[in-house]
């Protein structure tokens, strides 16, 4: 990728053999994978192209404006891996301080999301589209020589070079589902696999019993919330093997399902109140044949029956669920079903779940994780990739926390029986 040239091989020790687990990336692995990235995340950025007109675009609710984006990437990947951070006492609270200063200036006050929220970053002024993508090269290449200078291979030496290599993997993410409430098409290069089926029906039975939640292993890169691992007993239970697709859950929109409160929940019916819905998002009727719709990408395609839901709010899962006599799976049901391999179809879509984003009892926040911290309590655990992520995200142990009112992200839901 022009801009991005790799480092020669002699600086590393890593063979391709490990490459495999991006958990255990080595660094000559790691480099070649934060390259990949960046062009991923600029591939996804390339619709709004050159100018800063176009990247101007309305203001999107669970969304991130693109500039933003692309900023925040270079910043936290130069705050973890080119700043030296270190933790100040002050008042008897440890404060995270970069011992240097940013390759642009203000970017801490632009791009720090400790310090803009998430409305704060549609108001603010931020530098010309080239400036942004500059500083974006820029911290690329000054992470690439970093790596190559790094004495080994141990985690918490490559921890923070992976921790932002994942970061981004999940930023792009972000970018597509903008692109799709945009009505906007993505770059060919990243718009492969936007129709996900559902796949084979059936359901998976599960005997239970204890397992371990959360990352367990001696080794490799974990998310914070990911840890301490915890001893879980888990009752049998009955799990989809397959997300609910578009079919089933049309049967409930035809059923009158958004016009009952009895299948709602009372935050399900509050959020009901406020919108204009009898179907999900992305969804309408042909206005001659009356054949149910779905919008993709700026694209009106019909209904795909077999293609798994998505686009849904925790609120329309739950109620989907009451209609059908069914719930959402607890998180360490969806793990433990995930971990034993046993048929359970994932990958395609994030999935909610029944639980409530919390922290794992013997969680300890360290002074740079006040973004995940803020979410605890307030949003809603969520497992899975989408076919919009790289497969280096898609993880058993990963954790994820969505809004219940989202439906933005490319979210959808399986179920199991009472």
């Amino acid at each position: 990728m022009s801009g991005f040239p790799m480092l020669p091989d002699l600086y590393f020790t890593g063979g391709k053999a490990t490459w495999s687990d991006p958990r255990r990336l080595l660094r000559e692995g790691l480099a070649q994978a934060l390259v990949e990235a960046r062009s991923r995340t600029l591939a996804w950025l390339a619709p709004f192209g050159q100018t800063r007109r176009a990247w101007g675009v309305p203001r999107q609710y669970d969304a991130d404006p693109p500039l933003w984006t692309l900023g925040h990437v270079a910043w936290h990947a130069e705050w973890w891996c080119l700043r030296g951070v270190r933790q100040v006492d002050r008042g008897g609270v440890p404060v995270p301080v970069a011992s240097e200063p940013a390759l642009l200036d203000g970017a801490d006050e632009w791009f720090d999301p400790d310090r803009i929220g998430p409305d704060e970053r549609w108001d603010v002024t931020l530098p010309d589209v080239a400036v942004v993508k500059r500083y974006a090269a820029e911290v690329l290449d000054g992470v690439l020589r970093r790596i190559a200078l790094l004495p080994d291979d141990d985690d918490l030496t490559l921890y923070p070079f992976r921790r932002a290599l994942l970061h981004e993997d999940a930023q792009g993410e972000g970018v597509a589902a903008l692109l799709q409430a945009l009505g906007m098409a993505p770059a060919e290069a990243v718009g492969t696999g936007m129709a996900q089926p559902a796949g084979h029906g059936g359901t998976l039975h599960f005997p239970g019993g204890r397992f371990t939640l959360g990352w367990n292993d001696p080794d490799g890169f974990a998310w914070p919330d990911e840890l301490p691992p915890q001893p879980t007993y888990v009752p049998a239970f009955e799990m989809d093997m397959a997300p609910v697709s578009n079919a089933q859950f049309l049967e409930f929109v035809e059923d009158g399902g958004y016009e009952h409160p009895a299948w709602w929940s009372p935050a399900g019916r509050q959020w009901l109140m406020t919108q204009e819905r009898s179907a999900p998002r992305y969804w309408s009727r042909h206005p001659s044949t009356r054949a149910w719709m779905v919008e993709r990408f700026g694209t009106l395609r019909t209904l795909n029956p077999d293609e798994a839901v998505r686009h849904v709010t925790l609120f329309e899962a739950q109620a989907w669920c009451l209609w059908a006599g069914r719930r959402l799976p607890a998180e360490s049901e969806w793990e433990l079903a995930a971990t034993q391999n046993r048929g359970l179809q994932w990958g395609a879509l994030r999935e909610w779940t029944a639980t409530p984003y919390e922290p794992y009892a013997g969680f300890a926040a360290a002074p740079s994780d006040g973004e995940l911290v803020s979410h605890f309590g307030t949003h809603q655990a969520v497992r899975g990739v989408s076919f919009a992520s790289p497969a280096r995200l898609r993880h058993v142990r990963a954790r994820w926390a969505l809004l219940p009112e989202d439906d933005l992200a490319f979210v959808g839901f399986r179920t199991c029986a009472l």
